[in-house]
């Protein structure tokens, strides 16, 4: 038996006692090394609301782990060892999200118009941001300052790899939520523009924001970027706000692309970290394609998962000169 088969006989003795399917397959995920283990705990309070269930399915594999005796095992160990650590040391943030998800705040699948589903929105964004500012704009941060400033530097690193962020560019941030991520590119680019539907979000970004000079945040109507004019930016990031674009409808997706095209120079850098919350990558990447296609863009990244501690999508799209 190879090395991975030996590991996947492992996994599988590990997942014996779990009798939900859907928290198999999330933890399964975890162990092969697909999800990081702040991910794998989101999925599963996402599935059952309930962190007693997610914390007992925990339990149960991380006392069948102290069985493995394999020298080679050491991998999944040390999987489940973190799985175990982090939910251990974010037991309060764990039950403050299940907590949050059982209410009636849930995002419907597709809004029925682009004005109720950007109401939706807001109203989503004001609340949730009053339950914790982390947890808002990201719920794998399970409300943890720590984790979210971890991940945050993380998404900034990637898009200084790809050439989104220096000194001398001047970025908008669509959906900017509590400013996690302007703190961060405030001393890596000349100015940072966030935008927000929610009053209360921007609120929270700019206390957070409020020392940095060359950050600007505005609270916006969701419906265009009509606040800025032709070619102002030379880069625009979208950080899981178009899976609420998306489920506002297709006209608005169609609206962001176009206005996206017309606050950009040419040249100018498209960032989008997740296009839905479907489960169908092909999906995805064709309608980016199609998309980028009509409103002028060249797609340079597509369909990746950069990131270890998120399992974001990306897709970079750069506006072509002419």
């Amino acid at each position: 038996m190879t090395r991975s088969g030996i590991e996947s006989e492992a996994a599988k003795r590990l997942l014996d006692g779990i009798h939900n399917e859907d928290l198999k397959r999330i933890l399964a995920r975890c162990l092969d090394g697909s999800i990081s283990p702040s991910v794998t705990l989101m999925q599963m309070l996402i599935e059952t609301e309930d962190a007693a269930a997610v914390r007992a399915a925990i339990d149960d594999i991380t006392r069948r782990a102290a069985s493995l005796s394999r020298s080679g095992d050491s991998l999944l160990r040390d999987r489940v060892d973190d799985l175990t650590q982090l939910v251990v040391e974010n037991e309060r943030g764990c039950e403050r999200i299940a907590a949050m998800l059982r209410t009636d705040m849930d995002s419907p699948a597709r809004a029925p118009s682009v004005e109720e589903g950007i109401a939706f929105c807001e109203r989503l964004f004001d609340w949730s941001v009053q339950q914790s500012e982390e947890a808002s704009v990201a719920l794998y941060s399970l409300g943890n300052p720590e984790l979210l400033e971890r991940a945050t530097k993380e998404i900034v690193a990637q898009l200084e790899r790809w050439g989104i962020v220096s000194r001398d560019r001047t970025v908008l941030d669509i959906g900017c939520g509590i400013g996690r991520l302007e703190v961060e590119l405030a001393s890596r680019v000349g100015q940072v523009h966030g935008v927000d539907v929610s009053t209360q979000m921007i609120n929270a970004a700019l206390k957070r924001c409020a020392p940095l000079t060359n950050v600007h945040l505005l609270k916006v109507t969701g419906r265009n970027l009509a606040e800025f004019t032709d070619e102002l930016f030379d880069a625009a990031i979208a950080v899981d706000t178009f899976p609420y674009i998306n489920q506002s409808g297709a006209p608005l997706v169609e609206q962001y692309f176009s206005e996206v095209a017309r606050v950009l120079k040419p040249g100018g850098d498209f960032v989008i970290l997740n296009f839905s919350y479907s489960e169908n990558e092909d999906e995805d990447e064709v309608s980016v394609r199609d998309h980028a296609q009509r409103h002028g863009f060249d797609v340079l990244t597509s369909a990746e998962r950069p990131f270890v501690l998120w399992d974001g999508l990306a897709f970079v799209l750069r506006k072509r000169l002419n």
